[in-house]
């Protein structure tokens, strides 16, 4: 569902935001135009709305399959993303998957496949080990509090997951409160350019 300039503000206006802070006007024009972001900006700047715009306008309403791919520290976050998309009203299905619930509930939501799919590192290795998840066709990766996820332990996590989503075509996004040692070894492994 391409996005006009209208209906990004019919967005802001559902989500009651008036006005587009600097750091997510930047985030949303330089997204749509590379193929691979890191954006630093501290906690609580509005980092998830500055990936969600310009993903609605990226993805393609005809593909069926998981176009997109955001991949967060814990189940807290992954369930405000998807509330968030889905009160965004773009019509894409979205799914978040994570740790703390039932498989088997993952494997009915993902088996009608959303368009965009959320989940913390751990699960979506789970997934990809029990073969329910295929991740061949996705072309948006989007790393959010990628510096959490280090610390946290997730770098082999995130290596096979990356692994997993073919290089050629693929758009990767990576978010991040700091800027460490690791943030710039990873990125200069998961990015293209």
């Amino acid at each position: 569902m391409a996005n006009s300039i209208k209906e990004q503000q019919d967005i802001l206006e559902k989500l009651n935001i008036h006005v587009l802070n600097p750091m997510q006007e930047e985030a949303t024009f330089v997204i749509e135009k590379t193929t691979n972001t890191i954006l630093l900006s501290p906690t609580g700047t509005g980092k998830t709305l500055a990936f969600l715009l310009p993903l609605v306008k990226l993805l393609d309403p005809n593909c069926k399959d998981i176009q997109a791919l955001i991949i967060v520290p814990s189940r807290e976050l992954a369930i405000q993303i998807e509330q968030v998309v889905r009160s965004m009203g773009s019509g894409f299905k979205v799914n978040a998957v994570y740790g703390g619930r039932p498989m088997s509930k993952d494997k009915i939501e993902i088996k009608h496949v959303p368009a965009i799919l959320i989940g913390t590192p751990g699960r979506i290795c789970d997934h990809i080990k029990r073969k329910t998840l295929n991740l061949q066709t996705t072309q948006i990766l989007i790393l959010d509090e990628t510096d959490r996820m280090l610390d946290m332990g997730f770098s082999d996590d995130l290596e096979m997951i990356v692994q997993k989503i073919p290089k050629t075509n693929r758009q990767t996004l990576m978010f991040s409160a700091t800027l460490s040692n690791e943030i710039i070894s990873i990125s200069q492994s998961y990015l293209k350019d």
